[in-house]
C-alpha cells in the first residue's frame, strides 16, 4: 500500500480509498470534502465507487452525483473479492455512514485503513492488522482532551439554560450537526429543531438511515413559521455561517479544535463547544497499541502531524511507523 499526494490510499492491486487513482474500484470512507477528491474522475474511470449506503446517498445530497450503475453500496462486514483480494468495510464512529476499510491480500496480509474515527474500542471497533493506515488529524502529543467525557453534559446544561430565556442556534459541519441533534434529543432537549437548505436535506436522509431525531421543521414550512414566532426553538446552520451570527440569541459553534475546555465563551452570547468527530492523540495511540500492526502508516496527505504521530509510536510502542507521502 501507499499514500499519494492527492490523498489516495492505495490498497492492494485493485482498490483505492479516499482519492482518485488508476484502480478498478474507488472506496469512499465518508462524505467529507478531503475524502472525496476527484470523485468525478473516479466515476468516469473506475468500475465502481464503493461506500456504505448512507455515504453514497449523502454524497448525492451534497451534489456529487454517483450514478446507480457506478455505485456499490456495501454493508458493514460484507466482503467482495477481486483477483483473490478481499475487501470489506467496518464501522467507524465519525459521521453517519463512516467506515474503516479492510483489505486481505492474496498473500494473506491484512491491511486496515481507519479513515477518520473517534471512540476506539467503543463505537469504533479496533481491528487487528498487519499494516495499519491511520488518520493523524490530532497526531501531536499536545492534542489531548482529558475533559472529553464532560463535553456532552456541559453542552446540554448550557443549552437547557439558554432555552429557558429564548431560542438558540447551533453551527457545525454536515454530519456533526446531525450527531448533535441526536445527542440533544437523547439528553432531553425537547424544543423544536428548525433546519433549512442542505442541512434540511441532509437531516432527512440521516433520519431515513436510522439516526434517532424527531420534531424537525423545515424553515419555510407553516409549522416552522409558527415556531419561529414563538421564540422557543433550536436552529441549526452550517459552520460557515457562524461569522454572521445574531447577537440577540445564544449561539453554539461545534468545533474539533478546542483543547482547553469543554466550552469556551467567545462573546456575550456565543460559545465554542469542544465537539470533535476525530480521535484525540491518546485515542490514536490506544488504537495502534490494541491493533498491534507490524507496520503503521500515518496519513500525511490530510494532516501535518503524521510525522509526530509516527515518531511517538516508534519511540513508545516500538512499532515500525512511517508517515506517507514522504
Amino acid at each position: 500500500m501507499s499514500i499519494q499526494r492527492n490523498g489516495a490510499i492505495l490498497l492492494g492491486r485493485n482498490f483505492v480509498a479516499d482519492g482518485h487513482y488508476d484502480r478498478p474500484f474507488r472506496v469512499i470512507t465518508h462524505f467529507h470534502t478531503d475524502h472525496i477528491g476527484e470523485i468525478g474522475k473516479s466515476v468516469r474511470e473506475c468500475l465502481s465507487v464503493i461506500g456504505t449506503r448512507s455515504t453514497l446517498r449523502l454524497l448525492n445530497v451534497l451534489g456529487y452525483n454517483v450514478p446507480e450503475d457506478k455505485s456499490m453500496p456495501l454493508p458493514y462486514g460484507q466482503k467482495i473479492e477481486v483477483e483473490e483480494e478481499r475487501l470489506f468495510l467496518e464501522r467507524a464512529d465519525h459521521v453517519i455512514g463512516s467506515s474503516q476499510v479492510v483489505l486481505e491480500t492474496k498473500g494473506g496480509t491484512r491491511i486496515v485503513y481507519t479513515g477518520d474515527f473517534k471512540s476506539p474500542g467503543n463505537r469504533t471497533p479496533i481491528l487487528p492488522s498487519d499494516i495499519l493506515v491511520m488518520e493523524a488529524t490530532y497526531g501531536h502529543p499536545n492534542m489531548r482532551r482529558p475533559f472529553k467525557e464532560q463535553v456532552i453534559s456541559t453542552f446540554l446544561d448550557r443549552v437547557n439554560n439558554a432555552l429557558a430565556a429564548g431560542p438558540i442556534r447551533v453551527f457545525g459541519y454536515h454530519g456533526k450537526i446531525q450527531e448533535a441533534m441526536a445527542i440533544m434529543r437523547k439528553g432531553g432537549v425537547d424544543a423544536p429543531f428548525v433546519v433549512g437548505g442542505k442541512v434540511a436535506k441532509f437531516t432527512e436522509v440521516a433520519m431515513q438511515e436510522g439516526l434517532n431525531i424527531d420534531q424537525i421543521l423545515v424553515d419555510d414550512s407553516p409549522e416552522a413559521t409558527e415556531v419561529l414566532r414563538s421564540g422557543w426553538y433550536v436552529r441549526f446552520s452550517h459552520f460557515n455561517e457562524f461569522r454572521s451570527r445574531r447577537t440577540n440569541q445564544v449561539n453554539f459553534l461545534l468545533s474539533g479544535w478546542e483543547f482547553d475546555s469543554p466550552l469556551k465563551k467567545v462573546d456575550e452570547k456565543s460559545y465554542v463547544v469542544a465537539f470533535s468527530d476525530h480521535a484525540d492523540f491518546d485515542e490514536l495511540v490506544e488504537y495502534v497499541s490494541a491493533s498491534k500492526p507490524a507496520l503503521l502508516v500515518t496519513d500525511g496527505s490530510r494532516s501535518k502531524y503524521a510525522r509526530d504521530l509516527a515518531n511517538y509510536i516508534r519511540r513508545t510502542l516500538g512499532i515500525r511507523a512511517v508517515p506517507m507521502p514522504i
